[in-house]
């Protein structure tokens, strides 16, 4: 009985702190952090601390003229149960795709940032990139498939299991060298209540190991229907959509949300003087909501923040002092995830694959980079069967028919401008 009174007072958590509704899906973290603090109070506390020292360290250390990019690679484990789970790989290729444009401030939509928010708009110069290595050395997707047996992770609101293989998830790959994103379902008695959380930065002279000592726990967990554009089973009203993950990995990197999870205009902000005070979420594009008077030089709520609530497509900015914050965090509070490259020791035919094989009457080709693509189509005589130019420009996926084509052996060529990327047999069936 005290176990069911506890999950229900989490549920009631959500539903007062998080605005939510059974029409909106929202972000857990704040709710998730009660609940590890709620585990051992020294994880509060640490936090805590860690917070106001890295704010207080970033507005006296950071350097405004850094151009350093920073690229982390990141490894999505699908772990799946039934087939609309199992997403297609073109989703995670645009969600990296819609990270590089928000993080970078280069997405088609900066020009409906209000006019009193444009100067305060930055870029993060941090790249995302799908993993070419797993933590064995060798070549990889970035998209790690998991088959399980469980069709919902949801434990307390949250899908900690989700993160452990012999809980039928995903064991993470080195939190220090990998963002990992676990994507699966998960809920609370049948209702999808939170669209995903991330697990906030804590390595600082605060932290001690013997507070929360799994490290595999890092990184951010999201609910299927939230991953990648126009993904078909995102049908919630209110939803994110793309930008949910833009949101926690905004946390990941150690961001709060802009109204501070306080529902009032006083007490502790989210540490940054250029997102204007407010005292509750947003959930639209509302140009004259203004939950806070700040006298002198007021503004609204900045609807547009990645770290609001507001349903897609209102959030489309970071302010110059986020993205200071996560540049700092990100070298300081997680030094070894980013780096000032993309590992490309992985030769470019394992950065470019096509499936299935065998394959009946299409392939999906996945390439990593945009531009012109070649596919030469030979028999096992060298015979020319087919071939196909196609241009990448978007969804970093093309679909080949070979409907057309005779049961038997190929072998398939892809060239990406001169260079051959995919050198290899196809089964058609």
């Amino acid at each position: 009985m005290r176990k069911i009174i506890y999950k229900i007072l989490i549920l009631l958590s959500v539903i007062v702190s998080s605005g939510f509704s059974f029409s909106q899906v929202r972000c857990g973290t704040f709710d998730y952090e009660n609940y590890l603090r709620q585990k051992n109070p020294d994880f509060g506390d640490a936090l805590d601390k860690t917070r106001r020292e890295s704010i207080n360290a970033n507005s006296i250390n950071y350097k405004n003229d850094d151009e350093t990019i920073y690229y982390i690679p990141v490894v999505f484990h699908l772990v799946w149960n039934t087939p609309d789970m199992n997403l297609d790989d073109s989703l995670f290729h645009s969600q990296i795709k819609t990270f590089n444009e928000a993080f970078n401030h280069n997405h088609k939509d900066t020009n409906k940032i209000r006019s009193i928010f444009k100067p305060v708009a930055g870029n993060a110069r941090i790249i995302f990139y799908l993993a070419k290595k797993d933590p064995n050395g060798k070549p990889t997707t970035g998209i790690n498939r998991v088959k399980t047996k469980k069709g919902d992770f949801g434990n307390n609101l949250y899908a900690e299991t989700v993160k452990y293989s012999d809980e039928g998830g995903a064991d993470a790959w080195d939190p220090e060298k990998y963002l990992n994103i676990w994507v699966c379902r998960f809920t609370y008695n049948g209702i999808m209540a939170v669209s995903a959380y991330a697990f906030p930065p804590v390595n600082a002279k605060y932290w001690s190991s013997s507070y929360y000592k799994d490290l595999e726990l890092q990184g951010v967990v999201v609910n299927y229907p939230y991953v990648g554009v126009k993904n078909p089973n995102d049908v919630m009203q209110g939803s994110m959509r793309e930008k949910t993950l833009i949101h926690e990995v905004g946390h990941y990197l150690g961001l709060r949300h802009i109204w501070a999870d306080k529902n009032n205009c006083t007490g502790e902000d989210d540490g940054f003087k250029d997102t204007p005070l407010c005292s509750k979420q947003s959930t639209n594009c509302q140009a004259n909501k203004n939950t806070c008077n700040e006298g002198s030089g007021d503004k609204p709520d900045m609807y547009e923040n990645y770290m609001d609530y507001s349903a897609y497509p209102c959030t489309i900015m970071f302010t110059q002092e986020q993205i200071k914050q996560m540049r700092w965090n990100l070298l300081n509070l997680r030094p070894k995830v980013g780096s000032t490259k993309i590992d490309n020791s992985i030769p470019a035919s394992e950065s470019v694959y096509f499936y299935p094989n065998p394959a009946s009457s299409q392939i999906k080709i996945n390439v990593d980079k945009q531009g012109l693509y070649t596919i030469q189509l030979t028999d096992m005589l060298g015979q020319n069967i087919d071939k196909a130019i196609f241009n990448i420009s978007e969804s970093y996926q093309y679909k080949y028919n070979i409907s057309d084509f005779s049961s038997g052996i190929y072998q398939i060529k892809i060239l990406y401008g001169s260079k051959t990327v995919v050198n290899q047999k196809l089964f058609i069936q």
